[in-house]
């Protein structure tokens, strides 16, 4: 398994003897191991009964003499499935918050106000805030601090006589670098910050603490062994974190129902993320959502038609005070994809959506059993877990078939599982859908609990952007010799105009004389694909999909001399657009997966040149489309009319292109040529554009140049 690019806590054992000598774990040491005495005595001491039981604890750390505490949640977690009995994961985050008001703890809710505005601040008491039994708390992604990574931890059975029992933490804390204005994605460490040790004794909790039933503990923060100030834990819930899913249904589709568990109950969203380790809230929003004008809903959804109504039916929802994502329900048809998930609707990861009427064609599998050529309404317990997969990518977890290998879990793809099921290995043909184990595996599991929050959260990382291999430097990916596996990478062309998108295509082949087990599907979108940009300085930027797409793609063997061919168009990404200003750039592709659980991949790349503007026209052409909303635009494949900036500005690079005649910005505006929105019906939705893109010399009543393509 490749390592994620973020810090993240691992399994560590628990001292259990107290020993004040070594704080750190200790994989060697006898957990059952009496102390210093007669065995079965007590040794001069006494028994400590500390409960330092599993579950979300809210953790507030005031430093010495400052306004400003950090507050967050410490999640302690004995029951991850590869961690052994006596072993145990802990994590933190810490969030800035001002000692003057402090965060809403029945709520979950933290104050947004500055520091001069909570000195300013009258204080109140709310009706009946004292009397409500906290939850698990959310904070504002703009006052994220640090992560913890918890390296040691000391839980005594006997203490020493005349001291306090203590639980003793020793933790790695790695502060972190918000990203620029407008982007997600901010920064760890490679290494620790600090690294922090915490005493804390068991003590009589406060309102509203108290009414948890949970362990409360009071003590101090240490740092190279200097006391730095006072720290706080709260049990509040037996789940290490919250979210909400809202569910709309459009006209004609049907949702994902509960399935029976096998022991008289029933699986759903909520069961699912329970048995992780989430309190998943499920709200069943709109129903019978209207179709929107010019859709036929039971065909192939385009992207931009799809990114609209997301864009249109979810609920406005502050994600610095809920994580909430929207799961929207179409019926599409069979071949289509069983679901999509888009890197940004307004914010990185708030949106998915699963096709009710498209489900498992054979072409995807010989293993669905009685589920094939079916539609997903029909196979309940498949539909539960395609819409499960999408709901999960949102909260930024990639595929097994990259990561780890394809089991039978949430995050292999659909066809991998029927694969996995019916192969002669493990398991029997036609125990698919009714054997689909609805569970997230280890990996997936640990990465969805213990992931600093900015990774996880709606609204945080972009899609994927944990994931190293993507970097033409993954040092943990196995590249394969040239002799086995090629990869070609090709352009349409190698020089650019300032604004121009590019295609970009490469092509897998098998140049050995076996089978290799590989990608069948190698487009950005099937996930198995990164294409990173790096300038002439050596600056990188991921060009990471706007679009997942993923319903197809699964690993098989490719014969010798066989191939896979992807192509992509180049213009922008969350990170920004691939080439933003005039120069040399390098393409590098890289193709990821995981053979039996090792890393393997291979790459290739490809130069370009992006020409300097040598006139007014060509830098009015690039100003036009250099614009983040022209680039969603693109991205989405066109026809993103709800996209109102972008039409204007693409109407107008029209124009401009037509007054500006052949010395103009030809290379620009021909590269937009089957990208551009059809005039009358972006002027019927947006009047105002009536007058010509916004800045057309003709009124926009002019005929189309000759030898244009006909717009979309």
């Amino acid at each position: 398994m490749v390592p994620p690019g973020v810090p993240l806590s691992r399994s560590i054992s628990v001292n259990t003897t107290g020993s004040e000598t070594d704080e750190s774990a200790s994989p060697d040491r006898d957990e059952d191991a009496q102390p210093p005495g007669q065995p079965g005595t007590l040794a001069f001491g006494k028994p400590c009964k500390l409960d330092l039981r599993d579950g979300c604890y809210q953790i507030e750390y005031r430093p010495n003499r400052s306004v400003v505490s950090f507050v967050g949640t410490l999640r302690v977690d004995r029951k991850a499935p590869d961690s052994g009995p006596d072993n145990i994961i802990v994590s933190g985050d810490l969030y800035r918050q001002s000692r003057l008001v402090g965060p809403l703890v029945t709520s979950g809710a933290a104050s947004e106000q500055s520091l001069a505005g909570a000195a300013s601040t009258v204080s109140t008491v709310l009706p009946g805030i004292l009397t409500r039994k906290p939850v698990i708390p959310v904070f504002a992604r703009s006052k994220y601090h640090s992560y913890l990574r918890v390296t040691g931890i000391t839980i005594p059975r006997v203490g020493t006589l005349g001291s306090p029992c203590q639980v003793t933490l020793m933790a790695e804390q790695y502060d972190y670098t918000q990203p620029p204005a407008g982007q997600f994605k901010g920064s760890f460490p490679t290494a620790p910050s600090r690294t922090v040790t915490m005493k804390l004794s068991p003590s009589t909790a406060p309102i509203p603490f108290s009414l948890t039933g949970g362990p409360y503990f009071k003590g101090r923060l240490l740092v190279g062994g200097v006391d730095k100030g006072s720290v706080t834990i709260a049990w509040v819930s037996k789940f290490f974190r919250r979210a909400s899913v809202e569910i709309d249904v459009l006209a004609g589709a049907i949702a994902p129902t509960p399935v029976p568990d096998g022991s008289g109950g029933n699986e759903y969203f909520d069961t699912i993320f329970a048995r992780t380790g989430w309190q998943l809230r499920v709200i069943q929003d709109q129903i019978n959502v209207p179709v929107p004008a010019g859709v036929t809903p039971t065909n192939c959804w385009s992207s931009a038609d799809l990114h609209n109504l997301m864009s249109t039916v979810q609920q406005a929802t502050n994600i610095d005070n809920e994580w909430r994502i929207h799961l929207s329900v179409v019926p599409s048809k069979l071949g289509c994809g069983r679901g999509v998930m888009f890197d940004v609707i307004g914010t990185p990861r708030q949106g998915c959506a699963s096709f009710s009427d498209d489900g498992y064609p054979v072409s995807d599998s010989s293993n669905f059993g009685v589920a094939a050529n079916q539609k997903q309404r029909d196979i309940a317990r498949a539909f539960l877990r395609s819409a499960t997969h999408e709901i999960t990518h949102t909260f930024n977890q990639i595929h097994q078939e990259i990561e780890t290998n394809a089991d039978n879990s949430i995050m292999t793809t659909t066809p991998s599982v029927a694969d996995v099921l019916g192969s002669s290995t493990t398991g029997a043909p036609g125990v698919f859908p009714d054997q689909i184990n609805l569970v997230h595996n280890a990996t997936v599991r640990n990465h969805l609990n213990h992931m600093p929050d900015p990774v996880i959260r709606p609204g945080g990382w972009p899609f994927s952007s944990w994931f190293p291999t993507g970097s033409p430097q993954a040092a943990d990916l196995h590249q394969f010799d040239s002799t086995e596996l090629s990869l070609d990478v090709t352009c349409t062309t190698d020089h650019l105009a300032l604004g121009q998108p590019v295609d970009v295509s490469w092509t897998l082949k098998n140049e050995s004389s076996v089978p290799l087990l590989a990608p069948n599907d190698v487009s950005v979108e099937a996930l198995f694909a990164t294409v990173t940009v790096t300038d002439a300085e050596g600056r990188e930027r991921p060009m990471r999909t706007f679009v997942v797409r993923c319903d197809h793609a699964k690993l098989t063997p490719l014969d010798p001399g066989e191939s896979v061919t992807a192509t992509t168009t180049l213009f922008w990404a969350s990170a920004g657009f691939a080439f933003e200003r005039p120069g040399r750039y390098h393409v590098q592709v890289v193709l990821a997966w995981s053979a039996q659980g090792i890393p393997v991949g291979v790459s290739g790349g490809v130069d370009v040149f992006v020409d300097y503007p040598i006139s007014d026209a060509d830098n009015r052409a690039a100003g036009l489309v250099l614009h983040p909303e022209v680039g969603k635009w693109v991205a989405l494949g066109g026809g993103a009319y709800h996209l109102d900036e972008a039409c204007r500005r693409l109407l107008a690079l029209e124009d401009h292109g037509a007054a500006a005649g052949d010395a103009g910005p030809a290379r620009v505006v021909q590269s937009f040529a089957d990208l551009m929105p059809n005039r009358a019906r972006a002027v019927k939705l947006y009047p105002a554009l009536g007058g010509g893109g916004g800045d057309a010399a003709d009124g926009g009543g002019r005929a189309r140049r000759a030898g244009k393509k006909k717009p979309r």
